[in-house]
Order: structure tokens, then C-alpha cells, then sequence
């Protein structure tokens, strides 16, 4: 079984800028390598990335103090380990991530700004706020598409990290498929 990722382009740019600051073990670096490498603690991962979205990664670290070939680098690396065996989604109408994750039919979405996802009393989302994090705001949400057999898991860096690298069980109703309610790990983010 294979878990289909979107990271956001804030995840990306996190993973560049910490790289640029030195860190090396970040959430969103560790979600970042876990994409690279094509697993993560429990099993194959598929990243799924647009054309606009690397485009868009590309433009924020030109903006963010770091040399221009930083930038074209490493849009250049993400794009060279997709293309080694998944390609990107190529829809220039749909160039927003939530698009992207659907149109890769990704089973999982992770972002560093859930705010965009989460629901409000016009918004035109089909989503439910699966658990609130410490400050009172969405950490994990769950979007209902009538192209997604399974709906899609929206999840914080934190939550995510939580449950790919660390090998934590995610809250009961979400990814069930990945983690089958009598064999989840012991303990829940």
C-alpha cells in the first residue's frame, strides 16, 4: 500500500530554509526526506507536487534573502527526485495545493497553515475539523471530494510528523486504511 503525500509549498520552503539556517531535523525536514526517499516509517510514500507549486517554491526562497541559484536548486531537486518516478501533476487551471492533492488523489496533506483548509461558515469546502491542537485551531481535518474513495487527511507538520516518522496512531476515522484500528500503534498524537 502506498500513501499519497501533498506537502504544501510552506512545508518545502520550511525544509530550504532551515537547510539555509543550518537545522537538520525540523518536522517539515523530516517529512521533506521522508518524500525524497519514497518512504516513510511504515510505507512507500508517492509524493504528489504540481508544475505551479514548484514554481511557486521556486519564487518564495528567490524572495527570502537566498541567492537566486539556491532557489533554482532546489526546485530543481524536488522535481528531479519526482520525475525519477513520479511525475508531477501538470494542470495549469488547478494550481492551488488542495487541486493538486486531488487531482494525485493524495490520501494526505500536510501544511504548516491548516487555516486555508478549515472550514468557515462561507466557505465552499467540504471538510470537518477532525481535532483542535493546544491554541483552539484545526490540526487535523478530514475533505470529502467525490473524486477521493477516501477522502483526504488534512494534518499540521506536527501531526503528520507524529504519525509517519514517529510511528504515533492519528486520531479513530482517519487513514483507517494505513492504520487498521486492532493493529495501531500504542500510542495517539
Amino acid at each position: 500500500m502506498i500513501l499519497r503525500l501533498t506537502l504544501d509549498v510552506n512545508v518545502w520552503v520550511n525544509n530550504y530554509l532551515s537547510l539555509a539556517m543550518g537545522r537538520e531535523d525540523s518536522a517539515a525536514q523530516q517529512l521533506v526526506r521522508s518524500a525524497f526517499l519514497g518512504h516513510c516509517r511504515l510505507w512507500p510514500i508517492q509524493p504528489i507536487i504540481s508544475h505551479a507549486m514548484l514554481e511557486t517554491l521556486q519564487e518564495v526562497l528567490a524572495r527570502s534573502d537566498l541567492p537566486e541559484v539556491y532557489a533554482v536548486a532546489a526546485r530543481n531537486a524536488v522535481e528531479a527526485v519526482l520525475a525519477s518516478g513520479v511525475q508531477p501533476v501538470k494542470d495549469t487551471e488547478d494550481r492551488s495545493v488542495l487541486e493538486t492533492a486531488i487531482a494525485g488523489a493524495a490520501d494526505l496533506l500536510v501544511t504548516n497553515n491548516l487555516d486555508d483548509f478549515t472550514p468557515g461558515p462561507r466557505a465552499d469546502i467540504d471538510a470537518e475539523i477532525i481535532r483542535l491542537g493546544l491554541a483552539g485551531r484545526a490540526d487535523i481535518l478530514r475533505f470529502r471530494h467525490s473524486r477521493l474513495e477516501h477522502g483526504l487527511v488534512i494534518a499540521s507538520v506536527f501531526a503528520a510528523r507524529a504519525w509517519l516518522i514517529d510511528g504515533m496512531a492519528p486520531p479513530k476515522r482517519i487513514l483507517g486504511r494505513f492504520f487498521p484500528q486492532e493493529n495501531s500503534p500504542r500510542k495517539t498524537p
